[in-house]
């Protein structure tokens, strides 16, 4: 049985990654780990088996849709809430279609952000 709670942090802002980092660990007992490559994502989650995954759709290189969509297809990582970030309307839309637990829009708010994390490490 999993006892440490587990928040990865997905962007290749590097600014702000540490922002939500240093929030997070502040007002969550959630290890809070972090991803600036999303080349490198599926591997962490498959390893590291997050509660939570806070990813930003306009990641270079990859279709963050399509990473959600893998995710939610693998049994192994079953149970993980994804939160998707994305700067467009259809971002955020893409994103829950691929199956993204809620997305949020940029800026970021970060009194939502803070709810949809409290709520889903329940």
């Amino acid at each position: 049985m999993k006892m440490e709670k587990k928040i990865l942090i997905c962007d290749n802002n590097q600014g702000l990654v540490q922002v939500l980092k240093t929030i997070l660990s502040e007002f969550t007992p959630a290890n809070i780990l972090t991803e600036t490559c999303i080349k490198d994502v599926y591997v962490r989650v498959l390893r590291e088996q997050p509660d939570v995954l806070i990813a930003d759709l306009g990641m270079p290189n990859i279709k963050a849709d399509r990473l959600m969509h893998d995710i939610r297809n693998d049994a192994d990582c079953e149970g993980i809430y994804i939160i998707a970030i994305s700067a467009s309307a259809q971002g955020m839309r893409l994103s829950l279609a691929a199956g993204a637990d809620v997305s949020l829009g940029k800026p970021l708010d970060l009194d939502e952000l803070m709810t949809e994390v409290i709520l889903a490490l329940l």
